[in-house]
């Protein structure tokens, strides 16, 4: 397993990979390399320069409720992300996906939209060899919203994978969004490793005092956390995985609050550092 963290591309960001024990990056806002390949090429060399590969790019797939008329236009959007995460040694192609959610439908209905939609892509996905990854974010509205995503928990991701069986399609298992939903993450990275193409680091931190006095209505009682800032047992959870003979990339998503400004290089590093233990390696 290697370990990176998500940041848009830049060279500090190397440069601090380079200080911790980072071998990869998940690249943010690089869609618009699919129109740039001089850009995409010097960015190739930077990162070979440094020693370091992208283990994924975070972009965004083609919504549920996407209109018939525009699929051709949002399969040649796919097609050629793809064909830029080749370049790139197979990146994965990763994003809080599929958003469009409309809950003035069942679920089922919804995951019928989502097959419909991608069907096609995940055709696309096999024929080119390149992994597409949904993470399990629920969403700025919550679980279920109007418009979120529909990759949100254990059920809604069994209905998604059983209705597109390719597996070319699959997760970015986070499991920060599994704690405060009281999903057991465990559980779900065993019903799911054959589907698993990459894990996104993030814990969550409970504040067990306002839930007894507030209860979970709204916000306020939990907030994302840097792995080792928490209580999830990151060693635990990797052992599973070598247990289940999963070997890919695993990639910090810093939402700390703890370590914003001038700290944010330091919570990567230090959570960087936590994770290698973890990692028994």
């Amino acid at each position: 397993m290697k370990l990176g963290f998500l940041t848009p591309f830049s060279e500090d960001a190397l440069k601090l990979a380079k200080q911790g024990p980072f071998e990869c990056l998940e690249i943010g806002g690089a869609a618009g390399w699919i129109d740039d390949p001089e850009q995409r090429k010097q960015a190739k060399a930077l990162l070979d320069e440094y020693s370091l590969f992208a283990s994924s790019f975070m972009v965004l797939g083609p919504s549920i409720r996407t209109a018939k008329e525009q699929m051709p236009a949002e399969l040649d959007k796919m097609s050629r992300l793809m064909d830029m995460a080749l370049q790139f040694d197979g990146a994965v192609l990763t994003g809080a996906a599929p958003m469009g959610y409309d809950p003035s439908q069942s679920l089922e209905a919804n995951v019928a939209m989502f097959k419909e939609v991608y069907s096609p892509v995940a055709d696309i996905a096999e024929q080119k060899g390149v992994n597409i990854a949904f993470e399990n974010w629920p969403g700025g509205r919550g679980p279920y919203g109007d418009g979120g995503n529909l990759a949100v928990t254990a059920e809604s991701i069994a209905l998604m994978l059983e209705a597109v069986p390719s597996k070319r399609i699959g997760l970015e298992f986070d499991p920060s969004h599994f704690i405060w939903q009281g999903i057991d993450s465990f559980a779900a990275a065993r019903e799911f490793i054959d589907r698993i193409h990459i894990i996104h680091a993030k814990d969550t931190e409970i504040n067990e005092e306002r839930v007894k006095r507030s209860g979970t209505w709204g916000r306020g009682w939990w907030r994302y956390r840097l792995p080792g800032f928490a209580r999830f047992d990151w060693q635990g959870f990797f052992a599973l995985f070598y247990e289940l003979g999963w070997d890919g990339n695993i990639v910090i998503e810093h939402e700390d609050s703890s370590f914003s400004g001038d700290r944010r290089p330091l919570g990567f590093l230090l959570s960087g550092d936590y994770l290698k233990k973890a990692l028994m390696e």
